[in-house]
């Protein structure tokens, strides 16, 4: 065989071993990607294309009886905003986030500061108590507080007045009593979750730090500001994000069924309007326009209440 025929056979075979090597680079690089391939398919067939195509209706106008539509640009946006209930419904979906951080953050942790003291039998039974509420459904848990709402003499919370000679009460039908009311059945849904969060994020903290503390001489507030809390703050900081996330979607039940709205708007939010202008008058030009704005605002506090309190937590321990 000529030389210059084994320099060819050689840069031949040597090219498709070369060749060979990038393609085995190229699969390893690109084997976590269809590891992740079923779940970012998932993400976007079931989020972001129905987020693209909400942001599409959004700038049209018709109904879902009509597939034919008609395009308005912003003039949904602009209608809803100068719209006369929509600061109404703002107010409330603010409103109704207050009751849910007392009662779905504010008062779960609390409530697990207070079992740091209790035996491990004890804790699991408050654990278990606190969690059944949890696993009840949903439309369930809105008919036994049918029965304590109830706006005769028979309903517990009326009977409680009536012990103290007050007069019964029309709780849902108050303008000023019916949205605390709902507010205290979505809580007390949820509220179980959120201890057994609170819960697990103080069985975390490492008894070293709090035993080294007691021998240092820290007790009481001491150790709990200088100790436990600052250990606890990325718990605390996760339950109040998803207490966010979660807030308006877990009030829609008890609204749907006890009040759908009223009294004159009085239990009205963000999300229970997307459902009126979508479900029940068929005008999903506005009901995607205001699914946008809930996502934009509910993103804007998101992201603004992390920033504001991830730069005061450690997750080092």
């Amino acid at each position: 065989m000529s030389q210059t025929r084994r320099q060819s056979l050689y840069m031949t075979e040597h090219g498709a071993a070369h060749e060979r090597a990038g393609w085995r680079v190229w699969l390893r690089k690109l084997t976590p990607y269809f590891y992740l391939a079923p779940a970012l398919i998932v993400i976007v067939v079931f989020v972001y294309l129905p987020l693209i195509r909400t942001v599409e209706i959004s700038l049209h106008q018709g109904n879902l009886l009509n597939p034919t539509r008609t395009y308005v640009g912003l003039d949904n946006y602009i209608e809803l905003i100068t719209g006369k209930l929509f600061g109404e419904i703002l107010l409330q979906s603010a409103l109704y986030l207050l009751f849910a951080v007392i009662g779905s953050v504010i008062v779960p942790i609390s409530l697990a500061m207070l079992t740091l003291q209790l035996t491990d039998r004890e804790v699991d039974f408050y654990q278990s108590a606190l969690f059944l509420p949890t696993v009840i459904a949903f439309n369930v848990v809105v008919l036994i507080w049918a029965f304590f709402f109830l706006p005769t003499t028979g309903g517990l919370f009326n009977q409680i007045l009536a012990a103290f000679g007050q007069p019964p009460s029309d709780w849902l039908k108050d303008p000023l009593l019916a949205l605390p009311s709902i507010a205290l059945i979505a809580n007390w849904k949820i509220m179980g979750f959120h201890f057994l969060l609170a819960i697990a994020g103080l069985k975390a903290i490492p008894k070293e730090y709090l035993e080294a503390a007691y021998v240092d001489g820290a007790s009481g507030w001491q150790l709990m500001r200088r100790i436990i809390l600052p250990l606890f703050a990325p718990t605390g900081l996760f339950i109040l994000i998803i207490t966010l996330i979660g807030a308006m979607d877990a009030v829609f039940t008890p609204i749907r069924i006890m009040t759908e709205g009223g009294p004159n708007n009085a239990t009205n939010n963000l999300m229970y309007a997307i459902f009126s202008e979508g479900f029940r008058f068929f005008r999903v030009g506005q009901a995607s326009a205001l699914s946008i704005i809930l996502i934009v605002l509910f993103g804007g506090l998101i992201y603004w209440q992390y920033r504001l309190f991830d730069r005061n937590v450690s997750y080092d321990r």
